[in-house]
């Protein structure tokens, strides 16, 4: 689940420590379960994890982690960072950010930018998320509820 290009069966069953057969018969399970994704490469198969499954289950966790208040906070919290990269560099996004790297400055300089920038993109995913999470918060803790209700 943690893979970035997507793999075939034979480098999946190595990693794993399985025969190819078993990681065959498991990786079709997880597609049907929409837990990977599959992409054609000439006559072979690729799995990846699913991105939809993956988006929504960190909502899920979230949700299930935090309280709104937290993931208030948490958001604030990215928003503050933003908004000091931004002055300090006065730049208005990540890619304007790493732009600045060409710029005459020193290799640590630029070496801190690439990672503010890095750092960047991923607050702002973070933030996306973190959003949907609180939209979505009441919709999802009434559902537990209500599930649970009609079960006892």
């Amino acid at each position: 689940m943690t893979v970035r290009e997507p793999k075939n069966a034979g480098e999946i069953a190595e990693a794993a420590g399985v025969a190819r057969n078993t990681a065959e018969k498991y990786l079709t399970q997880l597609v049907e379960a929409d837990k990977l994704a599959t992409i054609q490469r000439g006559r072979e198969t690729r799995y990846y994890p699913d991105p939809v499954t993956q988006y929504f289950d960190q909502i899920r966790d979230l949700v299930n982690d935090h309280r709104k208040d937290e993931l208030t906070a948490e958001l604030d919290a990215i928003r503050d960072d933003i908004d000091e990269w931004k002055e300090e560099y006065d730049v208005e996004s990540a890619d304007e950010l790493r732009a600045t790297v060409g710029d005459d400055i020193p290799a640590s300089e630029r070496q801190q930018r690439r990672h503010d920038a890095e750092d960047w993109d991923y607050y702002e995913h973070q933030a996306m998320l973190i959003k949907q999470a609180i939209q979505l918060y009441d919709t999802i803790e009434a559902t537990r509820e209500s599930r649970i209700a009609s079960a006892n």
